[in-house]
């Protein structure tokens, strides 16, 4: 099967996921108290705080998921049907990030929303990780100019995610608030690009 319809529809979901996270940044209207202050823009940003906090989190993921994708689906030659269920629940997941990034940003405070929050992106991370396992055993599905610096590098950086994840989870479950802060370390192991040698 052509892995190409497949990459259409990953960047399709991705691109509608990034987009509907603004939507959670929702701007008071006048009838607000921040209006009634001496400072009313100043107020209503600083307000607006954990909503840019929770976007800039889901965006950063996101994007990082998408290179990651891009990343292991070009080492990747064709696709069969077990891979193709595997990347449409990977897509479920990832359409599923705007839900529970407003959850966490409507209830911050509430352990179980950023829970709710961490399991959706260890979901996505952990999906991922099965679709690369699989392509990879064996070099079943993956192009022979992979080499195999490249497989270790993927298998470490799909990997992450769901590791950051499972910590973050911990960190809320203990009651800890700042779980989410977690998610500010998946630059430095994501947006790196993978070293070809």
């Amino acid at each position: 099967m052509d892995k190409h319809r497949l990459e259409a529809l990953t960047d399709g979901i991705f691109a509608f996921a990034m987009t509907l996270l603004v939507l959670g940044i929702e701007v008071p209207d006048e009838t607000t108290a921040a209006f009634a202050s001496p400072t009313p823009v100043q107020d209503l940003l600083s307000s607006l705080t954990p909503d840019f906090t929770h976007y800039f989190v889901a965006f950063i993921i996101l994007a990082a998921f998408w290179i990651l994708h891009h990343s292991f689906t070009e080492r990747i030659r064709s696709v069969d049907r077990k891979m193709l269920w595997l990347n449409i629940t990977g897509l479920l997941f990832v359409a599923l990030i705007p839900f529970s990034t407003d959850l966490a940003d409507s209830y911050v405070g509430y352990p179980i929303s950023a829970m709710v929050f961490e399991l959706n992106v260890f979901l996505v991370g952990a999906l991922f990780f099965l679709q690369w396992s699989y392509a990879s055993k064996g070099r079943r599905f993956i192009s022979p100019e992979t080499t195999d610096a490249e497989i270790s590098y993927l298998n470490r950086a799909i990997g992450t995610m769901p590791a950051i994840s499972l910590a973050a989870m911990c960190v809320a479950a203990a009651g800890i608030g700042w779980s989410a802060m977690l998610f500010w370390l998946v630059p430095f192991f994501y947006l790196l690009p993978a070293q070809r040698k």
